[in-house]
């Protein structure tokens, strides 16, 4: 078979059959496969989710599993080492089926399948995540305090002269790929090169069943990527003047050559894909709360927090998923051995047990940051603090440089049931004040 027949096959088999379930069953009025399958409708997620609360902590999700927006059990089934995370395998339990989807997988990096840091747990994971984890020690992200503020200044300085522009394109994507650049080692004229490859990998990461056209896309791009990565780690190993994070990975760890390729496969996507969506949600909130706005505006001292209520208010990931190695009881529900748990992580950061009135967006929030927008346990987000760092030094700078920043229309969010951002934002500039840079 071609090619694009066998990878037909597997997305089929892999995505295509349970695409089909969860529209069948979402056109019958199932809430949680309505949140799942429903890519074109992003503006009734929390609605889906307040309707699947109010069926209990806990309550039957789909294919046998269980779904939950309980922010205690969210948390606890994330930090709780009698589950594990969702392996290629458990959605092929026929045996032959399994084997006919290993047969036509694609061969690409897929960072939805080992040795992506997302789905391997210990020992493998603990291993991975050692190697990895000097990248993101408070001192290498304190480190990189001052290269934002300068990546920052500089992408504002781009926009000065001009009255309107799309924020996410302008200035949201910018900040974040400029940094992982750096990170990768990876030159500024190369940057358009990681964009073109970002945008449609990332289909693989934004929905728990992605259609056809999206598969394919992103396993073309992936196979692109992963060869340009190789070319680009070549190139690190013989410039020994390089000092990027992943140049050091490269020279101090044990980590395999797919390994290294995945680690800087994740660094794109979740240090770039993710912190833009974080800066889109986070602008449209405080432009349509101008109160809150005007009040850090006064009191910049309050950013920190503000960035906190804005990861909790408006969840970039938006659903994990957990499997059972063994027997658990949870709330009185028996949970069996290789059963799915959902667990939605948007509907967490507004359960009203822990947020009071958890749909109002305020700043001042005491508890903002109890959000587990960054995961919770072993899997906890390895670049969280370089996320908030960029969050609180981007933000305060865009609207000390553009004070009388506004919405010129209807902000698009994207079509994603995991990864919930914005792609096009457009405003007025308004002037900027002289003195606004530095």
């Amino acid at each position: 078979m071609g090619l694009h027949v066998t990878t037909r096959v597997h997305w089929l088999l892999d995505y295509g059959l349970a695409r089909s379930v969860l529209t069948l069953l979402a056109r019958r009025g199932d809430p949680f496969a309505r949140l799942v399958i429903d890519n074109g409708s992003p503006e009734n997620t929390y609605r889906l989710i307040e309707e699947i609360r109010q069926r209990g902590r806990l309550s039957p999700g789909i294919g046998g599993g269980w779904v939950t927006a309980d922010a205690q059990i969210v948390r606890n089934v994330l930090r709780d080492d009698r589950f594990r995370t969702v392996k290629p395998q458990d959605r092929f339990p026929v045996r032959a089926v399994r084997w006919v989807a290993g047969k036509t997988a694609p061969d690409m990096m897929n960072p939805v399948e080992p040795p992506s840091l997302l789905v391997v747990d210990p020992p493998v994971h603990t291993r991975l995540r050692r190697l990895v984890s000097r990248a993101f020690t408070p001192r290498a992200i304190d480190g990189l305090r001052s290269r934002i503020h300068e990546i920052a200044n500089r992408v504002l300085d781009d926009l000065e002269g001009q009255s309107h522009c799309d924020l996410i394109a302008a200035f949201a994507a910018r900040i974040p790929i400029e940094v992982i650049a750096e990170m990768l080692g990876v030159p500024r004229d190369e940057i358009p090169a990681l964009h073109a490859f970002a945008d449609p990998a990332a289909k693989l990461l934004t929905t728990t069943v992605p259609a056809w056209n999206d598969f394919y896309t992103a396993s073309v791009a992936l196979r692109e990527f992963e060869s340009y990565i190789a070319a680009h780690i070549e190139r690190l190993r013989l410039c020994d003047a390089d000092n990027s994070i992943l140049s050091a990975v490269l020279h101090d760890s044990d980590l395999t050559e797919d390994e290294v390729r995945m680690f800087a496969g994740l660094l794109l996507g979740a240090g770039f894909i993710t912190t833009t969506h974080a800066f889109g949600n986070a602008v449209v909130a405080l432009l349509r709360h101008p109160d809150q706005l005007a009040r850090l505006q006064a009191h910049p001292e309050g950013w920190p927090n503000a960035v906190e209520e804005t990861l909790r208010y408006d969840s970039v990931a938006q659903i994990g998923l957990r499997v059972a190695t063994k027997p658990v009881q949870i709330e009185g529900c028996a949970i069996d051995e290789g059963q799915a748990v959902f667990v939605l992580i948007a509907g967490a950061n507004r359960d009203p047990a822990i947020f009071e009135h958890p749909h109002d967006f305020d700043t001042t929030r005491a508890k903002a940051r109890d959000h587990l927008s960054f995961s919770s346990g072993i899997h906890v987000c390895i670049g969280a603090a370089l996320a908030r760092l960029e969050l609180s030094i981007g933000l305060e700078a865009l609207f000390r440089r553009f004070p009388a920043l506004a919405l010129d229309g209807e902000p698009t969010l994207n079509d994603s049931t995991l990864l919930r951002g914005v792609k096009r934002l457009p405003v007025s500039l308004g002037a900027a004040p002289r003195d606004a840079s530095g």
